[in-house]
């Protein structure tokens, strides 16, 4: 390895408007993968669920005393108003003998029930045999009731921030700008999601990639790559005229997909696998680029291409036939 790459890609970096067309296709390419979104519900009722830090620690999937539960509607949805709504909840809530803490967030016709015992529960205070005494009798009445069309016990989910040990990361302003919130790509609330290119390959198309860097290795994905060049299977780049090692690619593939770890910093899709096509290192014809664009396309989910003719105000070129197809 180098001791220009060494020293990292974060040196090289300048956000691009390549990393948020990243992101936006990462994002529809991982959404097959989303299984869920989990709510920071706040109930509505007066009064809290309470629960001392130490004991939310120790928690890690545990079900609790609370149950969502969507009502039938009687009339068309366009025609169903909140009161009614709220109305026939609290009905509810009084035949079944559970707390009513209102509807979930702005999803119509989903409603919060809470046992009174929810704390005891929650605290482990309440043995295995009480807690299960208490479900059953519960679920006997949610089962019972005519106006519920489904009900689902609500468990307890760890969740932990997201903090990276990358040294770099700190000074990534183009993923994090606390000063200057506006100014960044907006990806952390991606993250939040869990949308952090998981499931998804990225080729680099480019003057090489060095794959064996420690913030590429984890990530690199050796069956989607190849060597236009060469003419073999290792994209990894070579000299240029003045001794150095081409590096564009692999700082474009840094952007991307560095991995999250204790070197450098993190790629806006930290958990996408990346592949390096290797192509800007010798004559470039139009069936050259054409191969580069669809190399491996059964892998290759998205193709970064951080290059094109001359950009001098005069130059007008583009792909030519072979390519545009």
């Amino acid at each position: 390895m180098t001791k220009v790459l060494q020293s990292c890609f974060l040196q090289y970096c300048l956000p691009s408007r390549n990393q948020a067309l990243i992101m936006a296709y990462v994002w529809l390419l991982q959404m097959n993968y989303i299984k869920g979104v989990f709510l920071n519900y706040v109930p509505e009722q007066q009064g809290t669920l309470e629960v001392a830090e130490d004991d939310l620690e120790e928690i890690q999937e545990q079900e609790v005393l609370s149950w969502a539960v969507k009502i039938k509607l009687n009339t068309h949805r366009k025609e169903q108003n909140r009161t009614n709504m709220d109305e026939k909840a609290e009905l509810i809530s009084l035949d079944t003998g559970l707390l009513n803490y209102g509807q979930v967030g702005e999803l119509s016709e989903h409603y919060l029930f809470v046992h009174e015992n929810y704390n005891q529960s929650l605290n482990r205070s309440l043995d295995t045999e009480q807690t299960e005494v208490i479900r059953a009798d519960v679920e006997k009445a949610l089962d019972e009731h005519e106006e519920i069309m489904w009900y689902i016990q609500q468990t307890i989910r760890r969740r932990t921030k997201r903090e990276f040990r990358d040294p770099g990361y700190i000074r990534q302003w183009h993923l994090h700008n606390d000063k200057y919130p506006e100014m960044d790509i907006n990806v952390t609330k991606l993250w939040e999601y869990n949308i952090t290119g998981t499931g998804v390959v990225i080729a680099v198309i480019d003057d090489g990639l060095e794959w064996n860097n420690p913030d590429i290795e984890a990530n690199y994905c050796p069956e989607g790559s190849w060597d236009l060049n060469s003419n073999d299977g290792d994209p990894s780049p070579e000299s240029s005229d003045d001794g150095t090692k081409n590096r564009h690619g692999t700082r474009c593939a840094g952007e991307i997909a560095a991995a999250a770890n204790d070197f450098c910093a993190v790629g806006v899709a930290y958990n996408s696998r990346i592949s390096g096509v290797r192509l800007l290192d010798g004559p470039m014809t139009d069936s050259l680029e054409a191969t580069a664009f669809n190399k491996y396309m059964q892998i290759n989910d998205i193709y970064s291409c951080s290059w094109g003719p001359d950009d001098d105000g005069k130059t007008i070129d583009g792909p030519h036939p072979l390519a545009q197809v």
